[in-house]
């Protein structure tokens, strides 16, 4: 039997389904995994897709808005307005710090007062920064599993799918292709599966953690510029006590 024939033979007696079929049942078990594989990251990267453009674009708004140079007041009314934004919940978590132990200043030194403060804000913001991080490479260590683990069990069907296909040879007793062809077209679609499932995986995880590292330099830029407003109004704060109550600085001397 010619090429010809055998490429005839294997066009009428089925499919794309029915190759994987003739490979047997870990053929079938490989294309189900790598099916559902293929799947799971596909959904991964639509909805990673959608949710660092939202993140991206909501930040961007917040940042062309806001003005670090007006003081506190402007960053608070914007990011009540905008809360769901990163750059808010950064804010908001520094604010915390810097509302609750601002008015027991007085109670310590001045010049360590602040700077507990300060560094205790600094803390605060690298915190909410990491947890930001997280939240945001999350699902990105399941894409670049399924990117590399993908290959691999396309590979291992198309190997027990080559050893099928000899040993239908041993037992039949012949050595024409057509007795080969099925098992090694089922492997070979093995294989193309698995290539399928880890290309898409791998270059959207790329992608990805490159706009995460863009976004995470972002959150500490805007993090630098929000230590430095804080700082300065722990600064403007106590020179106000200490015009308030010049008789407090001297007795400390």
């Amino acid at each position: 039997m010619n090429a010809e024939a055998v490429a005839a033979q294997i066009s009428a007696e089925g499919s794309f389904f029915s190759m994987i079929y003739q490979g047997g049942l870990l053929s079938m078990l490989v294309f189900l995994v790598l099916l559902a594989m293929s799947v799971l990251s596909w959904a991964i990267i639509v909805r990673k897709t959608l949710y660092l453009s939202t993140l991206t674009k909501s930040a961007k708004r917040f940042l062309k808005r806001v003005d670090i140079n007006n003081g506190l007041s402007d960053v608070v009314l914007l990011s009540e307005q905008q809360p769901k934004t990163y750059t808010a919940r950064l804010f908001k978590e520094a604010y915390t710090i810097f509302s609750k132990d601002i008015n027991h200043a007085e109670d310590r030194t001045n010049s360590l007062s602040k700077k507990q403060l300060t560094q205790k804000i600094e803390r605060r913001i690298e915190k909410a920064i990491i947890s930001e991080k997280a939240v945001i490479e999350k699902e990105l260590g399941l894409l670049a599993t399924i990117s590399s683990s993908a290959p691999f069990i396309g590979l291992l069907g198309t190997v027990t799918g080559i050893i099928d296909a000899f040993y239908s040879i041993a037992a039949q007793g012949a050595s024409s292709i057509a007795v080969v062809a099925p098992g090694i077209s089922a492997a070979l679609v093995a294989t193309a599966v698995g290539l399928f499932t880890a290309i898409p995986a791998l270059i959207a995880y790329n992608i990805f953690r490159e706009k995460v590292r863009a976004l995470s330099n972002k959150m500490r830029g805007f993090g630098l510029d929000l230590l430095a407003l804080f700082d300065q109004a722990l600064e403007d704060n106590f020179v106000i006590q200490e015009d308030t109550f010049p008789e407090i600085k001297l007795g400390s001397k």
